[in-house]
This record gives structure tokens, C-alpha cells and sequence, in this order.
């Protein structure tokens, strides 16, 4: 489940995507947007920590690849999760482990944002870390920030500093940044990649 912009980005760019899909922390709250639906048809399944709305699969892919089978999912989403992991290098290693050879990782998380526990909040992540992390794919898609206004992205590929120059001042002098959220969409097939970047020129 994902925010609004995590959603508009994924229904834009990974349209008519086929195969096998994982969600990893795809349990509904009611509050977020349901990437099953962008799939209609397809072999999907959602991967909680606790059962629920949207979940075939419980299980903490920090720990194990939680029964599923290796090298047999063609697209991971995983939004908002990694930063709740204590120890998000080995989620991204399961989450290799389970990705087919041609296959693809949509992956949106924190860089400014609050503290917020779930069960508890560990990390934030740019996107040159979400690439070191997850160093089996070697094509991506230039990297965005989405901000909390629906439809509001920037480039952080063109401007590494776009941070920075969004920041506010108060009348003390005090420095504050918007909330942001990296947009990352990784795969270890040139192909994909080249598919997305054509959709990404048509927003």
C-alpha cells in the first residue's frame, strides 16, 4: 500500500507491466492506495508482517525469504517499509534473492520526514543508498523526490541539491525542508528500465 505519489508514479510508469508481483508490506489500513489494483489479472502477491486485507503471506523478509520460492517474481514494490526494518540490508538481500533474473524493484521511502514508529523507525534513505543497497540491479530510472502535494515531484538526478534549495526560514533563522520521499525504480534488465524511461518522458 502507498501514498498518493508512490501510486500516480507507479500507475504511470510500470503500465501494462505482466508477470509475477510482490508487495512487500502490502497490508490495507484504509488510509493508503492499493497497488494490486494497477495489475489486474496478474499473479500478485501481498507480504505483511501481520495478517490482514491484502495479505496472502505473512512473514519478515529481514529474517528469511518467509517460504517464498527464489528467483520467481518479475517486480517487488515495497513503499514506505525499509525505514521500520532494523536491519534493511538483509531485506534487501531476501528481496534479491526472490527477484527473477529480468527482474524489477519499485522502491519509495523516506529522506525528510518525521519520526514515525511501525512498529518502530529506524532510517532515511537517498538514492544513491536504496542503489547501494541494492547492488544486483544495475539500470534505474533517473531517481525522484516526491513531496506531500499530489502530483509534486523533483528531479534529484538533474539537482542533487533540490533539497536544499526547497528549504524555508522562519523569522528566528531556523532551516526547515519539506517532507520527501525518494522514488527509486531499479531492474537487472536494461530493457525494463528503457520501457520506463519512455514512460517517464511522457508525464
Amino acid at each position: 500500500m502507498g501514498s498518493k505519489n508512490q501510486f500516480l508514479y507507479a500507475k504511470h510508469v510500470l503500465k501494462g507491466m505482466s508477470g509475477r508481483i510482490l508487495e512487500v508490506g502490502s497490508k490495507n489500513y484504509g488510509n493508503t492506495e492499493p497497488f494490486r489494483d494497477l495489475f489486474p489479472g496478474q499473479d500478485y502477491v501481498g507480504l505483511d508482517m501481520s495478517a490482514g486485507d491484502g495479505v496472502e503471506v505473512v512473514g519478515d523478509l529481514s529474517t528469511g525469504t518467509a517460504g517464498l520460492p527464489h528467483a520467481s517474481f518479475d517486480l517487488v514494490i515495497m513503499c514506505s517499509v525499509m525505514e521500520h526494518c532494523p536491519k534493511p540490508w538483509k531485506l534487501a538481500e531476501n528481496i534479491q534473492t526472490l527477484l527473477s533474473p529480468r527482474g524489477a524493484l519499485y522502491s519509495c521511502h523516506p529522506w525528510v520526514w518525521r519520526y514515525h514508529k511501525y512498529p518502530d523507525d529506524y532510517f532515511r534513505f537517498s538514492p544513491p543508498a536504496i542503489k547501494s543497497l541494492f547492488d544486483s540491479l544495475k539500470y534505474w530510472t533517473p531517481p525522484l523526490y516526491a513531496t506531500y502535494l499530489t502530483g509534486e515531484f523533483y528531479d534529484f538526478h538533474a539537482d542533487e541539491g533540490i533539497d536544499n534549495k526547497l528549504a524555508y526560514f522562519d523569522a528566528q533563522g531556523r532551516k526547515f525542508l519539506p517532507y520527501l520521499e525518494t522514488i527509486m525504480l531499479g531492474a537487472r534488465d536494461e530493457s525494463f528500465i528503457e520501457r520506463a524511461r519512455s514512460r517517464m518522458k511522457e508525464r
